[in-house]
């Protein structure tokens, strides 16, 4: 089992779709996440099998799961995206608005990136993030990926936040 303190994470299931929607449908949460505009009902239920069967590690995002409570608050996850025509691994993370400023996204995140390097063998992670985004840059730069370049994504101009292996390693040797 995936956990960490405070949260435990597991793949979403068929009775996740009211949280699915919760926070596909607040715009605050949406607000930086592609179009940033919220999304129907109908869409929403139509593509759910396909997030579904996307849930797990290394292939989309988990349910984020408060361990007191058993409240599910958010989603994390290592999505395969393309980005400027080649594939990368992004570290995603998405927290509903009635739990933020709780460090939930970072430690989350951390997990992740740990997984991403130590389990899966990746050679470099990454975030996307629009450019005032500052929560999630925030969470980026705490566990310590940097700033690479900009690039427009799926129309709209974004922050690449990467760590690479040698990074990840270097910060393994000073922690």
């Amino acid at each position: 089992m995936l956990e960490t303190v405070r949260l435990s994470f597991r793949p979403y299931r068929v009775d996740d779709f009211q949280f699915y929607l919760s926070l596909w449908q607040d715009p605050d949460v949406v607000r930086f996440i592609g179009s940033g505009e919220v999304h129907d009902k109908a869409n929403l239920k139509m593509n759910y099998p396909y997030w579904l069967s996307r849930s797990g590690l290394g292939k989309g995002v988990l349910v984020m799961v408060l361990k007191a409570t058993q409240q599910a608050v958010g989603h994390v996850g290592l999505v395969p995206q393309e980005i400027d025509g080649t594939l990368h691994m992004e570290l995603g993370y998405w927290v509903a608005k009635r739990y933020w400023g709780r460090g939930l996204a970072t430690e989350a995140a951390l997990l992740f990136r740990d997984l991403a390097f130590d389990q899966l063998h990746l050679n470099e992670i990454v975030s996307l993030i629009q450019p005032n985004n500052l929560r999630s840059i925030r969470v980026a730069q705490k566990i310590r990926m940097q700033h690479q370049c900009d690039t427009v994504f799926r129309g709209k101009l974004v922050n690449v936040y990467a760590m690479d292996r040698r990074a990840y390693r270097a910060l393994q040797l000073h922690d």
